[in-house]
Formats: structure tokens, C-alpha cells, sequence
């Protein structure tokens, strides 16, 4: 219970921090896009991590609900000591800035996950783990 009230109050205080201004640092760049982190947002309690990470798109993606977007806000939750990172909340947005497609799923079901090495996600835990 006592991490369920840890893990709400992360994702309270990431809501909250949306607000403040935004300072997104480079993880990396692919063929597919460019992804940064929200290096102000960057939330530790209980030995694990929450952040917040931006997709940019080179091309037009399709979401789940078949709508176009070019643009991705994700937040992760991770364990750094254990290499873990969990996605916790996605939000799909197009060109003119509308979210097209959000998700959060509860602590329960999003799920755990160890990156394999170099991979995007070990991009992802790595560059989520190394701010503050």
C-alpha cells in the first residue's frame, strides 16, 4: 500500500510539474525520431525514478485509434538500482498540438521491463537515471 501512495504521489507531482517550464535534453536521435527527456521533471522517492520523455517524429505515426500524430509524451517509471523502467502514461499529439491518444495505465499494469543493452529503452533508463 505504502508504495501504491509513493508511486500516486510521483505521478501527482510529474502532473504538477507539467506546468513549470520545460528543459528537454537529448537521449537520442534514430530514423524514426528524436527523443529527449524533461530534465525539471525528474522525480526520486522510494528508489525509483519517474520521467517524463518527448518523441519527436520524422513522419506521421498511427495511434491505436487510427488517428495521425507526430509527436509523443511518455512518462516512465524505473528502478535503477535494478535496471528496471515500466511505461506509465503515453499521450499521442498531432501536428496542430491535439492529443489525439492518451493511456495511463495503473502501477499494476504497466509493465516491468529490463532494456536490452543499447537498445532505445536502455537509451531511455539510462538517461532517466543519470539526471539529478
Amino acid at each position: 500500500m505504502k508504495s501504491s501512495i509513493t508511486l500516486i504521489a510521483m505521478a501527482v507531482a510529474l502532473a504538477a510539474g507539467s506546468a513549470q517550464a520545460e528543459t528537454w535534453r537529448d537521449i537520442t536521435t534514430d530514423a524514426r525520431g528524436s527523443y529527449a527527456i524533461d530534465a525539471d521533471n525528474v522525480v526520486r522517492s522510494n528508489g525509483k525514478t519517474a520521467f517524463t520523455v518527448q518523441t519527436l517524429y520524422t513522419s506521421k505515426m498511427s495511434a491505436p485509434n487510427n488517428a495521425p500524430y507526430n509527436k509523443a509524451v511518455n512518462t516512465f517509471l524505473a528502478d535503477c538500482k535494478a535496471k528496471t523502467i515500466a511505461l506509465t502514461g503515453v499521450k499521442l499529439i498531432d501536428g496542430a498540438g491535439n492529443v489525439v491518444f492518451s493511456d495511463t495505465p495503473t502501477v499494476e499494469q504497466a509493465p516491468v521491463m529490463t532494456p536490452e543493452p543499447n537498445s532505445l529503452s536502455a537509451k531511455i533508463l539510462q538517461a532517466g537515471c543519470s539526471l539529478k
